[in-house]
């Protein structure tokens, strides 16, 4: 891309503003961290159709939305009812930085260091470097490269070696603002044969107009476990897209679950390397949709050893004109023998005009494997609606207990208790709201 075409992409004006303030606060080193990820951007440019992976998410809109960096805010309102309700460390982002005043680690255990640039460690800022040039590459991959370019705050959580931390850390990444951009980093770091939960909660204060571009970047060590739990609840005008990079290192377990349920478009991609021998990854997900929602779930599992195990499961709920799309890839290796890998997703259709789009893959280079992956499209079962309503349920009830159960299905796939008992209670107001009181828009 020429320098004049590079200039014409979206947000370009904006990574160099970001540029020349981290010089200000964080010095040389942030700042070639903002100019590779620019040249990068410059080079692979906006996601469009003829990428394929973005064939089914259009980012037009987005692009030629007029759009300023979030400034720092000293106070907001953290907007609690749309927040998980649980008991945990609290560590609180505004607009992509770190709120200290607002965040609570008093919870936070031994073994457990909360970090961000304003006092990264030494070994953390080589991590950094290290796994912005080798671990986690950013080629091909245009929103992280934009996140590169625009990143200005990170957040660092390091669990030591053989550190079992009793009570998760809930991340809340708020937004605050009307027609602004920012771009969260997370670290996440599980020490050898240490177990951790990570829960993050992604909103804003109502009415905010924004778009948040999140990567988060997770290492788990050999024999670690990692549990990493996601909402997206975002106001309904505003744009969230994410990208969750995994290692696993070998006899690790990283389990997630991704709730998509906000905002106007958004789009949660994760890539998951299995790295070492007898290492697994659970990555599950819900995605509840209504008005013109537009949510896609994108996945990359690698298997590069022996005797990986891999799980995927997602469901959704659309209604009236929402669009879900679903991408999942497993990806193994020759050497990668006895590897077990699965993916299904599962979407039911509230209405003629709600729509899914389905590509589930294999890519299978060993012969010594177990794979299988699946799509099904469905709408409520009138058999069940009929065999409720005989025991003298009202038909919006029946509906409703019909719809919860499916959903419940896959939030049962979460290991977390805790996160499982409050995405509940969210995902069941969700449906209250958006659903139950006008069940079908045709």
């Amino acid at each position: 891309m020429n320098s004049n075409s590079a200039a014409n992409i979206p947000f370009h004006a904006l990574t160099d503003q970001v540029s020349a303030n981290n010089m200000k606060n964080w010095g040389d080193w942030l700042r070639g961290v903002n100019a590779r990820g620019q040249k990068e951007y410059e080079k692979i440019g906006w996601p469009n159709g003829k990428m394929e992976s973005w064939k089914y998410t259009n980012l037009n809109l987005l692009a030629k939305a007029p759009l300023e960096l979030a400034s720092p805010l000293e106070f907001i309102e953290i907007p609690e009812e749309r927040v998980l309700s649980i008991d945990a460390a609290k560590i609180v982002l505004v607009n992509g930085r770190l709120d200290r005043k607002l965040s609570n680690f008093s919870m936070v255990g031994d073994g457990v260091s909360v970090n961000n640039f304003g006092d990264i460690r030494e070994h953390q800022k080589v991590l950094f470097e290290d796994t912005e040039e080798a671990s986690y590459p950013i080629e091909g991959l245009p929103i992280a490269a934009l996140n590169s370019a625009m990143i200005s705050d990170a957040v660092f959580i390091e669990v030591k070696d053989g550190c079992q931390v009793e009570k998760p850390l809930h991340i809340i990444s708020v937004g605050s603002g009307n027609q602004i951009c920012f771009a969260p980093r997370l670290f996440i770091l599980a020490g050898r044969h240490s177990a951790v939960d990570i829960i993050e909660s992604h909103v804003g204060c109502m009415d905010s107009t924004y778009f948040t571009n999140c990567v988060t970047k997770v290492r788990v060590a050999e024999g670690a476990r990692c549990g990493h739990y996601k909402l997206q609840n975002e106001p309904e005008k505003s744009s969230h897209i994410a990208l969750t990079n995994v290692c696993i290192r070998a006899r690790g377990s990283y389990d997630s679950f991704v709730a998509s349920l906000g905002g106007l478009l958004s789009r949660n991609e994760t890539r998951a390397l299995i790295e070492g021998r007898d290492a697994e990854c659970h990555i599950n997900g819900t995605y509840l949709g209504a008005g013109t929602q537009h949510i896609d779930n994108t996945t990359f599992i690698e298997h590069a050893s022996e005797c990986g195990r891999s799980r995927q499961v997602y469901k959704g709920v659309l209604a009236q004109h929402a669009r879900g799309v679903f991408q999942g890839k497993i990806y193994v290796h020759p050497n990668a023998q006895k590897t077990d890998g699965f993916q299904m997703n599962r979407a039911m259709l509230l209405s003629d005009t709600a729509e899914i789009d389905s590509k589930p893959e294999l890519e299978i280079y060993a012969d010594d494997v177990k794979c299988s992956h699946g799509a099904t499209v469905g709408e409520l079962e009138e058999e069940h609606l009929f065999y409720l309503r005989a025991r003298g349920i009202d038909s919006d009830r029946a509906r409703r207990l019909l719809v919860e159960a499916y959903v419940q299905e896959v939030l049962d796939e979460a290991r977390s208790g805790v996160f499982a008992e409050a995405i509940k209670e969210i995902t069941s107001k969700w449906l209250i709201e958006n659903l139950f009181e006008n069940f079908y828009e045709r």
